[in-house]
């Protein structure tokens, strides 16, 4: 049977669930709108806290990630200040460096960069089936030849096939 003190603990977490959604909900629907601007310029940006992360400035999941609090004031002095997104992407990695940029330029060195995934895959998908089919040819085997049979092993054979089923009767 369900307690009084069970039903009030169920209905006092599923208010404060019920209260923390709707303000989660607000502060996205409303928008924090420093928030929402700030998270598209360091969606931009490739995190360095750690040698080997991999996640953006907005996406770094490290507690106390020590170059989002860093970039972050600079992000959000430069929204205060009034400049684009991209304009405070290339400020950020005039200043910290090229290696922040999450994606190639679309030019020069870097448009080799864009095209050479689409390239690598044509030119994969023209190569595979000749190397299926090659190797399909390679292994075909091939017809083996009939050896001829020996009378008299086959007698003997015919015989103790006899003489088993004889005696197993």
């Amino acid at each position: 049977m369900w307690s009084l003190r069970r039903i009030s603990f169920l209905a006092l977490l599923a208010g404060s669930v019920a209260v923390t959604d709707v303000a989660v909900a607000q502060s996205v629907t409303t928008g924090d709108e420093m928030f929402l601007r700030m998270r598209e310029v360091g969606d931009k940006l490739r995190c360095q806290c750690a040698s080997q992360c991999s996640y953006t400035v907005a996406s770094c999941n490290m507690l106390r990630c020590s170059f989002r609090e860093t970039v972050n004031p600079d992000i959000r002095e430069a929204l205060q200040a009034g400049l684009a997104p991209d304009a405070i992407v290339e400020k950020m990695i005039a200043k910290y460096g090229a290696e922040l940029r999450t994606e190639p330029l679309p030019e020069g060195f870097g448009l080799f960069g864009w095209a050479m995934p689409f390239v690598a895959l044509a030119v994969g998908l023209v190569i595979v089936p000749f190397v299926v089919l090659r190797w399909k040819k390679q292994q075909r085997p091939a017809a083996p030849e009939p050896r001829p049979i020996d009378e008299q092993v086959l007698a003997e054979y015919e015989a103790a096939i006899e003489r088993d089923l004889a005696e197993s009767e």
